[in-house]
């Protein structure tokens, strides 16, 4: 063998670029998360404009201050997630609703209810507290037979009971719903498998040959459209990328689908205030920060270098944005939601790191 060659064969690998290194965000998320603890109401919700979403708002400020670290027992947001907490308790239903009893969300009772057990499921995992994790897991024991009965007949959900929609369902309210059962589960609650299992199979059924995800899988109400945004394959892609469970071949579709429209004019929109861009950026980071730095490839080893969603590179561009976008008083501002809302999601994407949560953990 030509000694050459022979050296180069026995010289060790060039090593691999170091990752970059996480931004340091400390300043920015304390200031946020004081002031989403500044706005919560005296009985422990938060809402959007004109009394927006409650429920859903209300659950997504109680996971920021999860990520954080606090617990209903201690921390210094303690206090907030106990009000929150019992909130959700004199709000939930007999039938196992667990939303609030403004409008907006008793019309569309699925998003907000799977919202609020994805918050219950994070509190009641992290939570010491005896009597107060019978309760919270008595209230996701009725939530998941909530659920059981509101779906489709095709295994999805839709904004309300099927009934009362000619048996309307849609991937959105069906990943919201999967999210919801498969927090529950993880938090030691019991799921039946055929509810999760039917949920995977209807986003499957709902993908197109391009990975993207249509609106419905019912073709009355979608299936042979357009696909839906494509914050539909990332939130299909998060749930399922932290998820013990079976992987269906469509995942690295979903992944892509996302990725495919991460363009720099997605970040402008985050710093002019962007509400449904703060929601897109939200779950794309939950699959960007699943996947590390590797993970991109291993699912799907045909992903050119360039296309590949990397955490550790994404978070670098994502954190500046989010910095940037940040109100001196410690806000991000959504003309669409109010920025409670968008405030919380900031947060939550900011925290992901921390990994104190096992919903959202890899």
């Amino acid at each position: 063998m030509n000694a050459v060659i022979a050296l180069a064969l026995l010289a060790p690998a060039a090593p691999s670029a170091p990752e970059p290194p996480a931004p340091d965000v400390k300043v920015v998320v304390r200031t946020g998360l004081q002031w989403l603890a500044a706005q919560q109401a005296a009985d422990g919700h938060w809402e959007g404009r004109g009394g927006l979403f409650p429920a859903r708002f209300t659950s997504t400020a109680g996971i920021a201050f999860l990520m954080n670290g606090s617990t209903p027992k201690a921390g210094p947001y303690a206090a907030n997630l106990r009000k929150i907490v019992a909130w959700m308790e004199k709000n939930s239903t007999d039938n196992g609703l667990a939303a609030s009893d403004g409008p907006n969300e008793q019309s569309q009772h699925v998003p907000g209810h799977a919202q609020a057990m994805l918050f219950l499921a994070c509190a009641y995992d992290v939570d010491d507290d005896k009597d107060r994790c019978e309760r919270v897991a008595a209230l996701l024991k009725r939530g998941v037979a909530f659920l059981a009965e509101y779906r489709s007949s095709r295994g999805g959900w839709g904004y309300g009971h099927p009934r009362d929609g000619n048996d309307y369902d849609n991937a959105e309210c069906t990943t919201a719903a999967l999210q919801a059962l498969l927090a529950t589960g993880k938090a030691g609650i019991e799921v039946p498998k055929v509810l999760t299992d039917a949920a995977v199979r209807y986003l499957v059924q709902c993908t197109k040959p391009d990975g993207a995800i249509s609106h419905s899988h019912n073709s009355e109400f979608g299936a042979g459209n357009p696909e839906g945004p494509p914050r539909l394959g990332a939130q299909a892609a998060s749930l399922l990328l932290t998820h013990d469970g079976p992987r269906p071949g469509q995942l690295a579709g979903w992944v892509m689908s996302a990725n495919s429209t991460n363009a720099p004019q997605q970040l402008q929109l985050l710093r002019n205030g962007g509400g449904y861009a703060m929601q897109y950026q939200y779950y794309l980071a939950r699959v960007a920060y699943a996947l590390g730095e590797n993970g991109h490839r291993k699912l799907d080893p045909k992903a050119r270098d360039e296309n590949a969603l990397r955490w550790p590179a994404h978070r670098v561009n994502l954190f500046k944005a989010l910095t940037e976008a940040q109100g001196k008083d410690g806000n991000w501002p959504d003309p669409n939601y109010g920025p409670a809302y968008t405030t919380a999601l900031a947060l939550v994407i900011l925290q992901l790191d921390n990994d104190y949560l096992p919903a959202f953990s890899r």
